[in-house]
Order: structure tokens, then C-alpha cells, then sequence
């Protein structure tokens, strides 16, 4: 059989078996994000309400998305929009009773739509039954201890704050109880304790309570916070996800086929955890790619949402990202560095007003400056990047906000339906509407609304129907691979999305002027790129470059068709690379799985190997020092490292294997720093040309680099050769050996001197310490007696020669079978105008200029070469006192002469003969 014939059919059958099992729906959801409360009022109380929803399911159903998540709905005080749940059990009166819920499932169901509902597990109420009993029970009760309580308020004291605008504390003084309660949020949403049994017994009872009722699927509020423990931050804690582990474990066993979704507002590498091995959440949202989609279009550029793609860890297969443009309430900032941040508040909240906590309060229309372009791109992003997308009701017409409501109730004005009063949303008097409709002439309901749109084949409406009708045809958009391409522009974001046997090419201009762009795409030779809107075929691919322009903001989806192939075409150029980034969770710890915590070993695997594999290779490639240049590099693994170094600066030393894939292995001299963003622009910008990629710990980012580039690196290296030091890696040993001259070649102050590059790098890189000593580092070192060392130390110490450089010290490893090998060597300073062979060449060249020219000198070759032929009796006298030195016996059998024989004269000369001809040869061929 043909293997690849019979490979596709396994694909296919796997993909088919994917397709037909129903219980990955989320995989391929299209999700509608509403408030009951500003959807549709149907009895005229100025409040929207479960009634209301259940008439406008045509609307929802229509728009072309397939889920509906419902924002709490359940009785609050309302001091957190409903997030302060009174009872979980029950509808919020002004919403209606659970008989229109029921009869709102039903009809949701009829329609092919899934319901999402909140289960807000974190915290309830202060008004809640659970906390008005807990409150008078006795101390160390079960009743007491539904919620988390203390005497003492400094406990958990390196929690941070997440309402840092209203909260001081995460403790509340409970006059009844006589003791503070915690709180992760407000102080009137005390946490429950689920140290507690009966906390999860209780919250068990409430998800069965809901699941029979028909509701799809839950979004697990707040999680990263349910367990509480000392001497943490008392987030993403492993106690925290066995909980969640027992909440899958019900839903698998009782209620197959529904869904969890993790809210939390963490960083990729740890939101990976709420996942577990496909036994904890289903789906949790990608919080930190929001932001930085927003910061690509203002920079536009591709990095931000590039850079953050690279740092998201894979996640099980049956598992699954959500991805949105805002989190219903927010831009949310805190998935952001703080320059991020303040980058994101200057472009998009100059008005103070619009920021709320660490996010701005606005919608999607007003943030982008209710540029339409600007918006279709955003939404092209949210379609076609991994994930299930979540769309905010309103954003589909582009509605408004208003920074002068309260909180965050800008955000949550009543749909705008008509151009009527209360823009169609209700018919009860203006002043009892919950909140006031949108009225401003730009975004006001008279100017944006259903009614208005539906009629417009152009509108933002018809155009998003359009655009979710071709991504509900293309199941690679929600369950297909991505890869990204690197064009040279970069302002020009370019990903495939695969999934079976359909191949999507999505290209986004993130610039406001038309851009350019060539996409390497040889490998897909022969296909034919349809676009998906229009269903136009443009011209088949090719080996050269695939060219397209794009107007400013503008995007293309492509289904790349099979079709004929076309002839070979040449000068085919490569896409510029961009660096990789390394998400250190646990600085250099995070390279090695023994030195992490348990749960923590395979992201410590899969950083090891990007480093090796990913990293590491492009970076040694290139640099003048590599000795394979004509083989690829497959990988360069740390063989033996230290780290070593002191408060505010550490390097991990490495020795490296480069491992080819033709050839034998190599083993470099590798050492590493990590420069973070605060070392000051001026200091990154000298490493730019030693940057081996991006780092990340947290939200603290910075860059890896060569750390020979680094001057407190080497300055560190003369201080532990000054001092004998001797540092344990991992098998080996790192020996600092000083000379017997480093007194006085390095001076008293040599701790202090400066550190100077000197010029272009070869096979070894150099650098000036002051105008006194010179460290020669070793880049391609191989075990044993190093040559330059021990000629070096002999001449220095055993028989010393006047013109020799002398010897200071050297740096050495040491294998566990005491075999050594020479890292570096530290010389003394000589002053010089460069090298003769530098000189030579230059003088050659300036020479053959001239006769080129026809201003040579003439004259005889004594004369007009004279200065030249100076410096090279200079250089044969000292050579010969050289030789003289190294002919000296010493009952050193490695350095005493040996006697010398016409045979060896003739073979020396012959040898002299052949090379000088071979030169010869070369240049007549030139």
C-alpha cells in the first residue's frame, strides 16, 4: 500500500471520528456574550429579562453563532452586577422565574444554540444564607467554615490585590462573627472555603440543579483563586486543581458532553494547569492575546500577537482556547507588562475616564476609533486565530459606550434594536430603564441599530453574518493547526490553519496604508488559493515567492485548493527569521526538570527543548566562531553547566554539543546571561548583536544573550581567575587558575577596569579588560592539552621571551574523569596597529589598487617597498628568537627539540612550494 495514501486515510479517519462525536461541540462554537438584564424587555419594566431573550432567538440564531453565554442571572444585591450571588438556585426576579428559563432552554435547543451560564464558585454575597449563617455560628463550626476566616489579618499577606481601585485588603472586620473574612474580590463577595467538604457537596448540588435543566455548559468564575494557602500568592494552587479535578470527575461521570470553562486571568504557562490531562476544564480563555492583537495594530506590527502565540504551551487535544476581543467588561491589562500597559492606556484611554482597575472600559467600536476597516480586521483575528471565538452582545452593529456611567455599566447600556425610543429595547417610561440607551450623534441608537442594519447589505451586521457563515464551513478555524509565516514585512501577519486535509491561509495588514508581502508557500506547490468570501481562485503557487497587496487594515482568507502543478521557478528568497522567546517561569531552573517542582517538569522539558532545538541552533549558526558552517545545525544540547555569579547578575555557564546532521558532534564554549527590560535601553541595545531571543518570567521580559558580550561577565571571569575559584556544575568542575605574573599584569584595581570588544569575532571571541590584560575566550574546545595555554605558559614562566604575550591566568573545565579542557586564557595587554597578516592584506590591496590605476610607484622593489619589507625582517627576527627560546632545553620532553634531517628541510619546503603555487593558481583564475 502507499504509505502516504494510507497516512492521509488515518488523518482522515481521525478527523471524521472528531467530527462525529458531538461531545467536542465547544471545539467549533461561535459564542454570543449577553446581560439578560440589556437584551430585551418584554413586560415593559425597563429591565431585560429571560422572556425577552427567548424572543429574539431568531436574531442570535441568525447572526450565525451557535452558543449563548448568559451573564448572572441569578438574586444579587446587584453591588457587582449579579456577580454577588444570594441564591444559587433561583432567577432574579426582575429577570423572571424558572419557568421561563425552562421555556428559554427549550426553544434555544429547538434552534440548534447551547446555553452557557456563570457559576460563580469563588465567592457569594455578604447577603448570601451561607455567609448570614456563617457569620453567627460558633468559631470552628462546619457552618462557620463555608467561608474563610481569621483573628489574624496579616495572614496570607503575599496575596495581591485585584480591585487595587476600591479594596485596601483582602480581609474584612465582620462585627457580628468577631473575626475578618477573605475576600480575593470586594468586600461584600466573602470566598467560600473549599478546605471544606461540604463547600463542594453544596456547590455539586447547584451544577446538577442547572445541568437538568437543560443549561450546556458552565464558565467557572474566578477559579485561580478557590484555595487559600500560606506563603503563597494564593493563586493557580495545586489544591485549587484537584478541586477542579473532582468538579470534571462529576460532570464526566453524571453529565457527559457538558462543559467547563476556566475564567482566569493568568498567563499562558499557567492558565495550561486549568486543563490538567484533559481531567480538568475543557476550555479556558487566552487572556493575555487580547492586548497585545490591539497593540499590533497601533505598532503595526506582527510581534505582539506572534510573541505571545510562541509562548502558548499545547494543550490536549480534546481541549480548547476561547478567545475574544474584550472580556465583556474590559480591555483587560493584566496579562500585560507594565510598559505594555502604558502603551495600551495611551492609545486607547487618553481619557482617564475610560480606565477602570487595571483594563479600560470601552467597546470595541469606540476603542478603535469607530473605524470600520480597523474593526473588521479585529473581528477577521477573533474568527480565524485557535480558539472559540466569544463576541459581546452589540459588537456585532457596532455599538457605543458611555465613560460617564458608573463602574463598568458603560459597557452594559440596552441593546440597541430600533430608532425608536429606548432604542427599541423597552416601552416603558425612559426614566425606569435600567440604564440610559446610547444616545450621542456618532453611536447614538437613532444612528446604530438592529433595524437600520439588518436593511443594509454593507452594514458591520451583514457583514459579520457573512463572515461567521465562512467560518462555520471551515472546521480548521476552530480545531486546525496554526502556523505562522515570517515575511519580511512585518507589518503583514500571515498564518496557516490546518485540520485534516483543509489548509487555510489567513494574511492581515495590520498597517493603515496598502503593504506588500511575499509569502514562502513552495512547500504548498501547486495548490490554488480560493478566497473564502468571494470564492475567487487567484494564481497557483509556486516555489518563488507568493506576492499580494493589501489596502490598509485589509485581510484575506484563503482555502488553498489542490490543483496542477506549476514549473519550478528559482531565486527563491527566505522570510526574515524573528527571535524566539523563552518563557523562564523559574529563571535558569526552568531549563532543568530535577530542580523544578513536580508539576512543573514537563513545561521544564518543553522549555529545555525549544532552547536546544528551537533557539539555541539559529543563534550558533551564524556566528563567525561556528566551525560546521556548510551543515545544518539540528541541535545544540547543554551538556554540563553551572550557574554561577552574584545578587542582581547570574550566568549560566555551558559547555554546548552541536550536533549536525552531517558530521561528527561539536562541543562551544557557551555562556549565558538574562538581561531584563529594567537594565536600561542604553545596555540592551550593546547586546542586540548577542541577543540569542526573548525571555519572559511572569510579566517581567528581558532578553537571553551571549554572555561574553556581557561586560560584568568577563570583568566577573578576571575576578575568579584572580582568586582561584573553583565552581561544581552539574558533572564536572569550572577551574579559575591565576599565573604566576597576575599580580602584576592585572594590578591591584583590576576588579574596577573596563571592558572593551576587540573588533570582528573569529574562531575565538576577545576582549580588552583596561590596557592591561586580554581574555581570549575559546569557542570550538576540544578536551585536552590546549596548545596557545601551555606555549604561552613556557614562555612566560619557564623560559621567558621578551615579545611573547604573557600569560595572567586561564579558565578550565575539569570532567569527572579529570580530563581538562581550556575554556578561556587571560594575557596581558600589548598594544599594536593590528596583526601582520591584517597589515599585509591591506597593503596588497592598496598596492594592486594602484597599478590598476597606473600610480604605482616605480623604482626598484627595495626602495618602493621598503617600509613593508622592514616590518617583515622585524617579523622573521622575531620568529627566530622565538625559535631560539623554544629550542632551549628543559627536560620537558614535550618542549626540548628534537634533531632535524635534510628529509625534513625538503618536506617543509616542498610543502612552502606547493601552498605558494596552489595561491597562484587561484589568483590567474580570478
Amino acid at each position: 500500500m502507499n504509505r502516504r495514501a494510507s497516512a492521509d486515510e488515518d488523518t482522515a479517519a481521525i478527523v471524521a471520528a472528531a467530527d462525529a462525536d458531538d461531545s467536542l461541540w465547544y471545539k467549533d462554537a461561535i459564542v454570543y456574550e449577553l446581560h439578560l438584564k440589556a437584551f430585551f424587555d418584554s413586560n415593559n419594566d425597563g429591565i431585560g429579562d429571560v422572556a425577552g431573550l427567548t424572543e429574539k432567538l431568531d436574531y442570535i440564531r441568525d447572526l450565525g453563532v451557535n452558543t449563548v453565554w448568559l451573564l448572572p442571572f441569578y438574586p444579587s444585591p446587584m453591588k457587582d452586577d449579579g456577580y454577588d450571588v444570594a441564591d444559587y438556585h433561583n432567577i432574579a426576579p426582575a429577570y423572571g422565574t424558572r419557568a421561563d428559563f425552562r421555556q428559554f432552554v427549550r426553544e434555544a435547543h429547538r434552534r440548534g444554540l447551547r446555553i452557557i451560564t456563570e457559576l460563580i464558585v469563588n465567592h457569594t454575597s455578604d447577603q448570601h444564607p451561607w455567609f448570614q449563617a456563617a457569620r453567627r455560628a460558633p468559631k470552628g463550626s462546619d457552618k462557620r467554615n463555608y467561608y474563610v476566616w481569621t483573628d489574624d489579618p496579616s495572614l496570607y499577606a503575599g496575596t495581591r490585590i485585584i480591585f487595587t481601585d476600591t479594596e485596601k485588603s483582602n480581609w474584612t472586620w465582620d462585627e457580628l462573627a468577631q473575626q475578618f473574612y477573605w475576600h480575593r474580590f470586594f468586600s461584600h463577595q466573602p470566598d467560600l472555603n473549599f478546605d471544606n467538604p461540604r463547600v463542594l457537596k453544596a456547590i455539586f448540588k447547584v451544577m446538577g440543579f442547572w445541568l437538568d435543566m437543560g443549561v450546556d455548559g458552565f464558565r467557572l468564575d474566578a477559579i485561580p483563586y478557590l484555595v487559600e494557602r500560606d506563603g503563597t500568592n494564593n493563586e493557580n494552587l495545586p489544591e485549587t486543581h484537584a478541586v477542579i479535578k473532582q468538579i470534571r470527575a462529576l460532570i464526566d461521570e453524571h453529565y457527559a458532553g457538558k462543559l467547563l470553562l476556566a475564567e482566569a486571568n493568568q498567563w499562558p504557562e499557567d492558565v495550561r494547569e486549568y486543563f490538567g490531562d484533559a481531567d480538568e476544564c475543557h476550555m479556558a480563555y487566552h487572556f493575555p492575546l487580547m492586548p497585545r492583537m490591539y497593540s499590533a495594530i497601533a505598532q503595526e506590527d506582527r510581534y505582539p500577537i506572534t510573541e505571545i502565540m510562541a509562548q502558548t504551551p499545547d494543550i490536549p487535544e480534546s481541549c480548547q482556547w476561547a478567545i475574544f476581543l474584550r472580556n465583556h467588561d474590559e480591555l483587560t491589562l493584566e496579562m500585560v507588562t507594565s510598559k505594555e500597559r502604558d502603551y495600551m492606556y495611551q492609545t486607547y484611554a487618553a481619557d482617564p475616564r475610560a480606565r477602570l482597575n487595571l483594563g479600560i472600559r470601552r467597546r470595541l467600536a469606540p476603542l478603535l476609533d469607530n473605524d470600520m476597516d480597523k474593526i473588521k480586521l479585529m473581528n477577521s483575528l477573533l474568527l480565524s486565530m485557535p480558539g472559540s471565538p466569544f463576541i459581546y452582545y452589540g459588537d456585532e452593529i457596532g455599538m457605543g459606550d458611555n465613560v460617564y456611567l458608573g463602574d463598568r455599566d458603560g459597557v452594559r447600556t440596552p441593546m440597541q434594536w430600533q430608532p425608536e425610543r429606548n432604542a427599541g429595547f423597552s416601552n416603558a417610561d425612559p426614566q425606569r430603564l435600567y440604564l440610559p440607551p446610547i444616545m450621542d450623534p456618532i453611536y447614538g441608537y437613532q444612528a446604530v441599530n438592529v433595524e437600520a442594519q439588518a436593511r443594509e447589505t454593507s452594514s458591520l451586521l451583514n457583514w459579520m453574518r457573512r463572515m461567521l457563515a465562512a467560518r462555520k464551513l471551515q472546521k480548521a478555524f476552530g480545531r486546525g493547526t496554526l502556523t505562522f509565516l515570517r515575511p519580511a514585512n512585518r507589518k503583514i501577519l500571515a498564518y496557516l490553519r490546518e485540520y485534516g486535509g483543509d489548509l487555510i491561509l489567513c494574511v492581515a495588514n495590520l498597517a493603515r496604508s496598502a503593504q506588500p508581502v511575499e509569502l514562502d508557500l513552495a512547500r504548498h506547490k501547486g495548490r490554488v488559493p480560493v478566497e473564502l468570501m468571494g470564492r475567487a481562485n487567484f494564481p497557483p503557487i509556486a516555489d518563488t515567492p507568493y506576492v499580494l497587496t493589501l489596502p490598509g487594515h485589509g485581510f484575506m482568507w484563503f482555502r488553498l485548493a489542490k490543483g496542477e502543478e506549476l514549473p519550478a521557478h528559482r531565486d527563491e528568497r527566505p522570510p526574515r527569521d524573528e527571535l524566539p522567546v523563552l518563557v523562564l517561569f523559574d529563571g535558569w531552573q526552568s531549563l532543568f526538570r530535577d530542580r523544578v517542582v513536580p508539576w512543573r517538569i514537563a513545561l521544564a522539558e518543553k522549555v529545555r527543548a525549544q532552547l536546544e532545538r528551537d533557539v539555541l541552533p539559529p543563534y550558533v549558526a551564524t556566528q563567525r566562531w561556528y566551525a560546521g558552517k556548510g551543515d545544518k545545525l539540528k541541535r545544540v544540547a547543554l551538556v554540563d553547566s553551572a550557574e554561577w555569579g552574584k545578587e542582581g547578575a547570574t550566568w549560566l555557564v555551558t559547555l554546548a554539543r552541536a550536533e549536525r546532521e552531517q558530521g561528527d558532534p561539536q562541543t562551544y564554549f557557551l555562556p549565558l546571561t538574562l538581561m531584563w527590560e529594567d537594565a536600561g535601553e542604553e545596555r540592551l541595545r550593546a547586546m542586540q548583536g548577542a541577543t540569542i531571543a526573548r525571555i519572559r518570567q511572569q510579566a517581567r521580559v528581558g532578553v537571553l544573550v551571549d554572555a561574553l558580550a556581557d561586560d560584568a561577565f568577563c570583568r566577573a571571569l578576571v575576578v575568579a581567575i584572580g582568586t582561584g575559584r573553583e565552581v561544581r556544575c552539574a558533572q564536572g568542575t569550572l577551574r579559575f587558575v591565576r599565573g604566576s605574573l597576575f599580580t602584576g599584569l592585572a594590578g591591584g584595581d583590576y576588579a574596577e577596569l573596563p571592558v572593551r570588544p576587540l573588533g570582528a569575532q573569529s574562531s575565538n571571541t576577545v576582549v580588552a579588560i583596561g590596557e592591561r590584560l586580554l581574555l581570549k575566550a575559546y569557542r570550538r574546545v576540544q578536551p585536552g592539552i590546549n596548545p596557545e595555554r601551555e606555549i604561552g605558559r613556557f614562555l612566560t614562566e619557564i623560559v621567558p621571551f621578551a615579545h611573547g604575550v604573557p600569560i595572567a591566568g586561564a579558565v578550565e573545565y575539569v570532567a569527572s574523569d579529570g580530563t581538562p579542557t581550556t575554556l578561556a586564557l587571560l594575557q596581558g595587554y600589548v598594544d599594536n596597529q593590528g596583526d601582520a597578516w591584517a597589515y599585509t592584506l591591506n597593503y596588497v590591496e592598496q598596492f594592486l589598487e594602484q597599478k590598476r590605476g597606473g600610480t604605482a610607484p616605480v623604482g626598484d622593489p627595495g626602495d618602493v617597498h621598503g617600509g613593508y619589507l622592514a616590518l617583515v625582517r622585524t617579523l622573521g627576527q622575531r620568529t627566530a628568537e622565538l625559535h631560539i627560546a623554544l629550542s632551549k632545553k628543559i627536560g620537558d620532553p614535550a618542549f626540548d627539540p628534537e634533531p632535524a634531517d635534510a628529509r625534513d628541510v625538503m618536506a617543509w619546503a616542498r610543502h612552502a612550494h606547493e601552498s605558494a603555487s596552489a595561491a597562484m593558481d587561484r589568483l590567474e583564475q580570478r
